[in-house]
């Protein structure tokens, strides 16, 4: 966090520092026009609404993001983020440009928001027993959650255990090939991821996922693939072609149940088509699991009141 600071202009940077919140924030909204927004695990609330965020905020804050060089910071902002050194992005909105059906970035930036990555080791210590078989092989699973329930910070750290091993239950540990298609996951910065995600891992940032499934499978020899968001019309051929590899696959979905993620096509599809095993349904609390189901079983398993 104290990193982040140096990014912030002075206003912005008292507002926070005078709130008392700063070891808590987990999310920083900057928007035109309106207060500092702040999210912590368990509230939101802005902060001195006598200070209203002007365009000047916003421009010298991005100044300080891109090093006054907007354009080396091109490609990542016609993705609609800044990463940062610890794995912090910056998501940005303001009026898009296009090149014919492509987008090609901003101008007018209007808004920033700054996700702090944090890292909470022995996160899915609980849950990952719901993901090994009774033979130590590793279930199918799709971890399904609502935004910021904690899905990339839970299968960050499935991906530590899976490739580290554990002993409750005893895992020995296997090679694993971590997509990580928007780079939050391991949250790399200049190459050198800045979470841990276990010693048999193999990293694939930026790579989408048709992609990276089919280098890692023909190259990589990984027991596990994990993943984030499925959802896309390819998705359905490339968790295919993993599971008839005999490749094990752990990914997300978003969702806030089973029966929200079946309202996408491509998603109830491949749940139709028995690839998945598991699924984990976080609650909207972070890091809090709801209940998990055995599509073989076809049954909840465990909820949050057992």
């Amino acid at each position: 966090m104290l990193i982040l600071l140096n990014y912030l202009n002075t206003r912005v940077k008292n507002v926070l520092q005078d709130s008392g919140f700063l070891n808590e924030v987990i999310e920083i909204r900057l928007r035109i026009n309106s207060p500092v927004l702040i999210k912590t695990l368990k509230r939101e609330l802005f902060l001195d609404e006598k200070i209203i965020i002007t365009k000047k905020d916003i421009d010298d804050i991005l100044g300080n993001l891109t090093k006054n060089s907007i354009h080396a910071f091109e490609n990542e902002i016609n993705k609609g983020y800044i990463t940062l050194e610890g794995g912090h992005r910056v998501g940005i909105s303001g009026d898009c440009i296009y090149d014919k059906e492509e987008l090609k970035g901003f101008k007018n930036i209007t808004s920033l928001n700054i996700r702090i990555a944090k890292e909470f080791p022995g996160c899915s210590n609980k849950s990952i027993k719901h993901l090994i078989t009774p033979d130590k092989n590793i279930y199918n699973t799709l971890i399904i959650g609502p935004p910021l329930s904690g899905k990339t910070t839970l299968i960050r750290d499935v991906a530590r255990n899976l490739s580290d091993g554990f002993k409750a239950p005893y895992f020995e540990g296997c090679d694993v090939t971590l997509i990580d298609e928007r780079g939050e996951i391991s949250a790399v910065y200049n190459g050198i991821p800045q979470m841990n995600t276990g010693r048999r891992t193999d990293v694939l940032s930026y790579c989408r996922k048709s992609d990276g499934f089919f280098m890692s499978i023909r190259a990589l020899s990984p027991k596990v693939i994990i993943s984030d968001e499925l959802g896309s019309v390819e998705d359905f051929e490339i968790v295919q072609y993993a599971l008839k590899s005999g490749v094990k696959i752990v990914t997300t979905a978003h969702g806030f149940s089973l029966d929200d993620v079946k309202r996408n096509l491509y998603l109830r599809n491949i749940l139709n088509d028995n690839f998945f095993e598991r699924a984990i349904i976080l609650n909207k609390r972070p890091l809090r699991v709801n209940e998990v189901f055995d599509f073989q079983k076809n049954r909840v398993i465990y909820n949050d009141m057992d």
